[in-house]
Protein backbone atom coordinates (compact mmCIF):
# COMPACT_ATOMS: atom_id res chain seq x y z
CA UNK A 1 0.00 0.00 0.00
CA UNK A 2 2.89 2.55 1.05
CA UNK A 3 4.79 1.65 -2.27
CA UNK A 4 1.28 2.12 -4.49
CA UNK A 5 0.82 5.75 -2.41
CA UNK A 6 4.68 6.62 -3.23
CA UNK A 7 3.41 5.95 -6.77
CA UNK A 8 0.19 7.85 -7.26
CA UNK A 9 2.32 10.79 -5.35
CA UNK A 10 4.88 10.69 -7.64
CA UNK A 11 2.41 10.58 -10.86
CA UNK A 12 0.56 13.67 -9.45
CA UNK A 13 3.99 15.26 -8.88
CA UNK A 14 5.15 15.20 -12.34
CA UNK A 15 1.64 15.72 -14.19
CA UNK A 16 1.48 19.27 -11.54
CA UNK A 17 4.46 20.24 -13.34
CA UNK A 18 3.62 19.18 -16.94
CA UNK A 19 0.57 21.90 -16.39
CA UNK A 20 3.09 24.69 -14.80
CA UNK A 21 5.21 24.25 -17.56
CA UNK A 22 2.22 24.42 -19.88
CA UNK A 23 1.04 27.34 -18.02
CA UNK A 24 4.12 29.58 -18.42
CA UNK A 25 4.65 28.43 -21.85
CA UNK A 26 1.02 29.83 -22.84
CA UNK A 27 1.92 33.17 -20.70
CA UNK A 28 5.02 33.66 -22.91
CA UNK A 29 2.98 33.44 -25.91
CA UNK A 30 -0.36 35.01 -24.61
CA UNK A 31 0.01 38.43 -26.35
CA UNK A 32 1.39 37.12 -30.28
CA UNK A 33 -1.54 36.56 -32.06
CA UNK A 34 -2.31 32.99 -33.98
CA UNK A 35 -2.07 34.86 -37.69
CA UNK A 36 0.49 38.16 -37.71
CA UNK A 37 0.14 41.14 -40.55
CA UNK A 38 3.73 42.11 -41.45
CA UNK A 39 4.24 45.66 -42.31
CA UNK A 40 3.35 46.82 -45.63
CA UNK A 41 5.03 49.68 -47.38
CA UNK A 42 4.28 52.12 -49.79
CA UNK A 43 7.46 53.30 -51.11
CA UNK A 44 7.02 56.99 -51.94
CA UNK A 45 8.78 57.84 -55.37
CA UNK A 46 11.06 55.69 -57.17
CA UNK A 47 12.74 52.36 -56.06
CA UNK A 48 15.74 52.89 -58.11
CA UNK A 49 16.83 56.70 -58.08
CA UNK A 50 20.52 57.98 -59.75
CA UNK A 51 22.14 61.39 -58.48
CA UNK A 52 25.32 62.77 -59.73
CA UNK A 53 28.19 62.65 -57.30
CA UNK A 54 28.47 66.01 -55.04
CA UNK A 55 24.48 66.46 -55.85
CA UNK A 56 21.49 66.28 -53.34
CA UNK A 57 19.38 63.76 -52.87
CA UNK A 58 16.30 64.19 -50.51
CA UNK A 59 14.55 60.56 -49.38
CA UNK A 60 11.01 60.89 -49.76
CA UNK A 61 11.03 58.35 -47.22
CA UNK A 62 8.06 55.71 -47.38
CA UNK A 63 4.72 54.43 -45.36
CA UNK A 64 4.33 51.06 -43.53
CA UNK A 65 1.17 50.05 -41.95
CA UNK A 66 -0.52 47.18 -40.65
CA UNK A 67 -3.74 46.47 -41.87
CA UNK A 68 -5.35 50.27 -41.34
CA UNK A 69 -2.87 51.28 -38.62
CA UNK A 70 0.23 53.37 -39.84
CA UNK A 71 3.39 52.16 -38.19
CA UNK A 72 6.59 54.28 -37.23
CA UNK A 73 9.52 53.61 -39.38
CA UNK A 74 13.39 53.47 -38.60
CA UNK A 75 15.56 54.22 -41.66
CA UNK A 76 18.83 53.15 -42.04
CA UNK A 77 21.35 54.11 -44.79
CA UNK A 78 24.84 53.71 -46.23
CA UNK A 79 24.67 56.50 -48.79
CA UNK A 80 27.58 58.40 -50.09
CA UNK A 81 27.06 61.19 -52.09
CA UNK A 82 30.89 61.99 -52.12
CA UNK A 83 31.91 58.49 -54.40
CA UNK A 84 30.20 57.22 -57.03
CA UNK A 85 28.52 53.58 -56.07
CA UNK A 86 25.37 52.15 -55.42
CA UNK A 87 24.00 52.60 -51.88
CA UNK A 88 20.77 51.34 -49.86
CA UNK A 89 18.05 52.79 -47.57
CA UNK A 90 16.57 50.59 -45.37
CA UNK A 91 13.14 51.10 -44.09
CA UNK A 92 12.45 49.34 -40.96
CA UNK A 93 8.53 48.74 -39.56
CA UNK A 94 7.39 46.49 -36.18
CA UNK A 95 4.17 45.36 -36.02
CA UNK A 96 1.66 44.71 -33.17
CA UNK A 97 3.28 40.79 -32.30
CA UNK A 98 6.91 42.58 -32.74
CA UNK A 99 7.98 41.13 -36.49
CA UNK A 100 9.83 43.36 -38.17
CA UNK A 101 9.56 43.96 -41.66
CA UNK A 102 11.48 46.04 -44.51
CA UNK A 103 11.74 47.26 -47.75
CA UNK A 104 14.65 48.98 -49.41
CA UNK A 105 15.18 51.83 -52.19
CA UNK A 106 18.81 51.72 -54.02
CA UNK A 107 20.31 54.88 -54.97
CA UNK A 108 23.77 55.25 -57.82
CA UNK A 109 25.86 57.88 -57.29
CA UNK A 110 27.36 58.61 -60.82
CA UNK A 111 30.57 60.10 -61.27
CA UNK A 112 28.86 62.64 -64.09
CA UNK A 113 25.10 62.62 -65.78
CA UNK A 114 24.39 60.61 -68.24
CA UNK A 115 24.52 61.75 -71.62
CA UNK A 116 21.52 62.09 -73.97
CA UNK A 117 20.52 59.28 -75.77
CA UNK A 118 22.34 56.57 -73.93
CA UNK A 119 20.39 53.14 -73.27
CA UNK A 120 22.50 49.68 -73.01
CA UNK A 121 19.44 48.19 -71.82
CA UNK A 122 18.63 44.48 -73.98
CA UNK A 123 19.33 41.44 -74.58
CA UNK A 124 23.04 39.84 -74.58
CA UNK A 125 24.61 36.22 -75.01
CA UNK A 126 27.20 34.62 -74.75
CA UNK A 127 27.75 30.92 -75.10
CA UNK A 128 24.42 30.76 -75.61
CA UNK A 129 23.56 31.74 -72.03
CA UNK A 130 21.02 34.98 -72.29
CA UNK A 131 20.72 37.61 -69.71
CA UNK A 132 18.55 40.97 -70.42
CA UNK A 133 19.48 44.49 -69.01
CA UNK A 134 17.40 46.35 -67.33
CA UNK A 135 17.83 50.48 -67.10
CA UNK A 136 16.61 51.03 -63.40
CA UNK A 137 17.08 54.73 -63.54
CA UNK A 138 19.84 57.29 -65.70
CA UNK A 139 23.29 55.78 -65.90
CA UNK A 140 22.00 52.77 -63.92
CA UNK A 141 21.50 49.35 -64.78
CA UNK A 142 20.68 45.51 -63.74
CA UNK A 143 22.58 42.72 -65.24
CA UNK A 144 21.19 39.36 -63.63
CA UNK A 145 24.21 37.15 -65.09
CA UNK A 146 27.06 39.12 -65.52
CA UNK A 147 29.68 35.65 -65.63
CA UNK A 148 27.90 32.80 -68.23
CA UNK A 149 27.17 29.41 -66.76
CA UNK A 150 26.70 30.45 -63.34
CA UNK A 151 23.70 33.41 -62.46
CA UNK A 152 25.77 35.91 -60.75
CA UNK A 153 24.19 39.65 -61.25
CA UNK A 154 25.90 43.13 -60.64
CA UNK A 155 24.53 47.11 -61.15
CA UNK A 156 25.75 48.44 -63.87
CA UNK A 157 27.11 51.97 -63.94
CA UNK A 158 27.93 53.99 -67.36
CA UNK A 159 26.90 57.52 -68.39
CA UNK A 160 28.27 57.33 -72.02
CA UNK A 161 27.02 53.99 -72.79
CA UNK A 162 30.74 52.61 -73.70
CA UNK A 163 32.52 53.07 -70.22
CA UNK A 164 30.96 50.48 -67.53
CA UNK A 165 31.33 49.57 -64.06
CA UNK A 166 30.38 47.23 -61.85
CA UNK A 167 30.38 48.94 -58.68
CA UNK A 168 31.03 45.76 -56.31
CA UNK A 169 27.62 45.21 -54.64
CA UNK A 170 26.91 41.75 -53.38
CA UNK A 171 23.31 40.74 -54.77
CA UNK A 172 24.09 36.93 -54.70
CA UNK A 173 25.86 34.33 -52.94
CA UNK A 174 28.66 34.81 -54.65
CA UNK A 175 29.53 37.92 -52.91
CA UNK A 176 30.38 41.57 -54.58
CA UNK A 177 30.85 41.70 -57.87
CA UNK A 178 33.56 44.93 -59.12
CA UNK A 179 34.97 45.25 -62.56
CA UNK A 180 35.23 47.65 -65.42
CA UNK A 181 34.24 47.14 -69.03
CA UNK A 182 33.22 48.33 -72.80
CA UNK A 183 30.27 48.15 -75.06
CA UNK A 184 31.16 48.82 -78.51
CA UNK A 185 29.73 47.52 -82.07
CA UNK A 186 27.11 45.63 -79.50
CA UNK A 187 29.87 43.63 -77.70
CA UNK A 188 29.97 44.01 -74.27
CA UNK A 189 33.34 43.14 -72.79
CA UNK A 190 33.11 42.84 -69.04
CA UNK A 191 36.15 42.53 -66.89
CA UNK A 192 34.74 40.84 -63.64
CA UNK A 193 36.06 40.08 -60.29
CA UNK A 194 34.60 38.21 -57.82
CA UNK A 195 36.77 39.23 -54.67
CA UNK A 196 35.35 36.65 -52.39
CA UNK A 197 36.56 33.83 -54.64
CA UNK A 198 39.77 35.30 -55.50
CA UNK A 199 38.52 35.68 -59.58
CA UNK A 200 38.70 37.80 -62.50
CA UNK A 201 37.53 36.85 -65.62
CA UNK A 202 36.49 38.83 -69.18
CA UNK A 203 33.48 37.80 -70.20
CA UNK A 204 32.53 38.84 -73.53
CA UNK A 205 28.59 39.63 -74.57
CA UNK A 206 26.68 39.86 -77.96
CA UNK A 207 23.70 42.41 -77.69
CA UNK A 208 21.06 40.94 -79.75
Amino acid sequence: MKNRNKIIGLAITILMAFTLAACEKDDETAHVSGVTTYAQFEINGDQYVSVVVGGEFNDPGVVAREGETELPVTTTSNLDLTTPGVYDITYTAINSDNFPGSVTRTVAVLPAPEQAGVDISGTYVRSGVTSTVTKLAPGFYLMPNVWGPNLIPSYILTTDGVNLTLPGNALSGFGPVEGSGTLQGGVMSLQVTLPAFGITSTRVWTKQ
